[in-house]
């Protein structure tokens, strides 16, 4: 199996500036018509801001959250549809940067030892 990471702008990192504009601060993304099954979601998180608190969330079609974390630094989780179903993926606080982000189908992430991305893998946007 081909790995294939379905974030739609692999070397875009997702900023939170505050401007509460998605045009300014590109810090929603959303990935449609995943399949039901199980994803990998990993990124790298970063915080510039004061805030504590949540930095990164994912949700699904119905605004039901997936995921939720406070740390900085490398994130990873995996999270399953029953249905084919979209994420979201928010920057959740002002001065959030998330970068390196991978959306992958958990089968064919666990191809490498432990996960991650080898040496020869190439980030693909899957074609929609």
């Amino acid at each position: 199996m081909q790995r294939i990471n379905l974030y739609p702008s692999p070397l875009t990192p997702l900023v939170n500036d505050g401007t509460g504009d998605i045009t300014h601060g590109d810090y929603d993304v959303v990935i449609d018509n995943l399949e039901a099954g199980t994803y990998v979601f990993a990124a790298d998180i970063q915080n510039s801001g004061t805030q504590t608190g949540i930095n990164v969330m994912l949700f699904d079609s119905g605004w039901n959250p997936l995921f939720s974390s406070d740390k900085i630094g490398h994130v990873q989780t995996t999270f399953t549809f029953k249905k084919p179903d979209r994420v979201r993926i928010r920057a959740f606080q002002t001065g959030v940067t998330i970068s390196n982000v991978i959306v992958e189908r958990a089968d064919t992430y666990a191809l490498t030892s432990g996960g991650g991305l080898p040496s020869f893998f190439t980030a693909q946007t899957a074609p929609y």
